[in-house]
């Protein structure tokens, strides 16, 4: 927050008094003074010289009404012109009920008498908690409406990543089934330069929804080395020229179970923190190495054991972060940002998430020196598995299976019909979940795979998938989706999905994406 007591003991108030009579000034000086006020007592007697003083911002006035020329309403409204949130007291020989009412209504905090001077250090204080604790709740109301400005831009972000992967999907299972034909050089160069715009288009649309509504998937391996390879490319194009990036592997494939999207925002967070830490450039420097943690310091973070952990730390040559604000920046909403500049949510996500992955975040930090984030996640080692290495099962073998394909993007539908009718199989498509259902009851006893959107109206995936079950179908099921939250995947889990095809996807992973469904259809045969 901004102002607090402990401030105000290190730093004298700034008092401005506005009082034309020498003695009554020192009568007031006199009285804060054995309150036990630590101040500084500018005084002025006009005006005039009123008005040049509030060039410099009070902590706050203490002001006579009856002044040459001039009256303690008048220094009020000048005052509340120029700073809305500074206190005003009012100080006078005598104050009639009218006054009174009128120096409160106008927005003075209090108003003495100057023959009762004894209460005045006991009004300063109350009327410096009020303003106190006034700019807290402005500041605390811009913040709740930023974050919902931003809870609004996230949904309305989601809608047109949702309505844009549909309109990207159709272009790179196109693309994968033109390949099939095209072999002359130029025309597969301009389909290679459609592919690749559609997945620079796709992966915008994956930052969009992941900064914009925080959504996550399932904790997958991801190769650190690879993230930070991406992520240090975005920062040569996007950071200031005069902030020099500087990365240091030091050692190769370095995995960890993770959500992808989350250890992206961890380490965004991470880099734009530094940037900002750096308004005159300077180095940023991204490690990456293996440390085994003992039992004795991975007792220390909540949730973490010893063993293996990936090291990735982020070290930036900036201004460095002041010991009295070193213990807080962790907190919600805490920054030395302006408003503008940050929401002070940053550095918690980064912790609550690397604290949700079992991990944990060491913090140094000198002033004027710069800044190092040590980020711990444990390090992943797979078991070897055996890789499967069936293909796509011909036509013949599999007797023209019958698919269903369900989706309210009638573009999709065709390009997902197109890739498999030509491999052999029949086609049902429909373009919501209730349409699904009713050819589901036609033709329970021949569909082989149901491939359906997640995002649907009348009735979603989930639903879809809900309702085969309850009517005793245990057809395999593949999800496409563009954005997925836990619940839902732990739902569709629970009811036997194992298939989630994230949009946009080409025609090659759906194809064995279909390969994997039929599969199980065999088995379950």
């Amino acid at each position: 927050m901004e102002d607090s007591a402990t401030d105000l003991e290190l730093h004298p108030l700034d008092i401005l008094l506005v009082e034309d009579s020498a003695i009554d000034a020192e009568l007031v000086e006199r009285e804060l003074r054995a309150g036990g006020l630590n101040m500084e007592l500018r005084r002025v007697h006009d005006r005039t010289s009123y008005e040049a003083a509030l060039a410099q911002r009070p902590d706050l006035v203490l002001s006579d009404h009856a002044l040459p020329q001039f009256d303690g309403l008048t220094a009020l409204a000048l005052l509340k012109a120029r700073y809305a949130d500074v206190p005003f007291i009012l100080v006078s020989g005598t104050i009639g009920e009218d006054l009174a009412v009128a120096a409160m209504r106008e927005g003075a905090a209090d108003y003495l008498l100057k023959d009762r001077l004894s209460r005045l250090p006991v009004a300063v204080q109350s009327a410096l908690d009020r303003a106190r604790l006034w700019r807290e709740k402005r500041v605390l109301e811009a913040r709740l409406l930023r974050s919902q400005r931003l809870e609004s831009l996230g949904r309305l972000a989601a809608g047109v990543a949702h309505d844009l992967n549909n309109f990207i999907l159709p272009i790179l299972v196109a693309d994968g089934l033109l390949r099939e034909t095209v072999t002359e050089p130029s025309q597969v160069d301009l389909l290679d330069t459609i592919e690749s715009s559609a997945l620079r288009g796709a992966k915008v649309l994956k930052q969009l929804l992941s900064f914009g509504r925080g959504t996550s998937g399932d904790r997958v391996p991801v190769r650190l080395n690879s993230a930070i390879d991406e992520m240090s490319a975005l920062i040569r194009d996007t950071f200031p020229r005069d902030v020099s990036v500087k990365l240091e592997i030091g050692a190769d494939d370095v995995l960890v179970l993770a959500d992808p999207t989350q250890l992206q925002q961890v380490l965004i967070n991470l880099c734009v923190n530094a940037r900002d830490a750096m308004p005159n450039g300077g180095s940023l420097t991204i490690r990456l190495e293996l440390a085994q943690i003992d039992a004795s310091t991975a007792s220390k973070p909540p949730e973490s054991q010893p063993g293996l952990y990936a090291l990735l730390t982020v070290k930036d040559t900036g201004i460095g972060i002041s010991p009295e604000h070193l213990g807080n920046i962790f907190d919600p909403f805490f920054t030395t940002k302006d408003l503008d500049k940050g929401t002070g949510l940053g550095l918690s996500s980064v912790l609550g998430i690397v604290e949700s992955h079992g991990g944990f975040v060491q913090v140094d930090s000198t002033a004027g020196l710069g800044s190092e984030f040590r980020v711990y996640l444990r390090a992943h080692r797979p078991q070897p598995t055996r890789v499967a290495t069936s293909q796509m099962p011909e036509a013949s073998s599999i007797r023209e299976p019958l698919l269903l394909l369900v989706d309210d993007g009638p573009a999709i539908l065709r390009v997902l019909g197109s890739s498999v009718r030509r491999r052999g199989y029949r086609v049902l498509d429909a373009t919501d979940g209730v349409e699904a259902l009713t050819q589901l009851d036609q033709h329970a006893g021949e569909i082989a795979a149901v491939i359906t959107d997640l995002a649907m109206p009348r009735l979603d995936g989930l639903g879809v998938v809900k309702a085969m079950r309850a009517r005793g179908l245990h057809i395999p099921v593949a999800v496409m989706t563009g954005a997925i939250s836990t619940d839902q995947v732990e739902s569709l889990r629970a009811l036997g999905v194992r298939e989630i095809l994230r949009k946009p996807f080409g025609a090659d992973l759906f194809l064995s994406t279909l390969a994997r469904l039929l599969a199980v259809s065999e088995d379950d045969h």
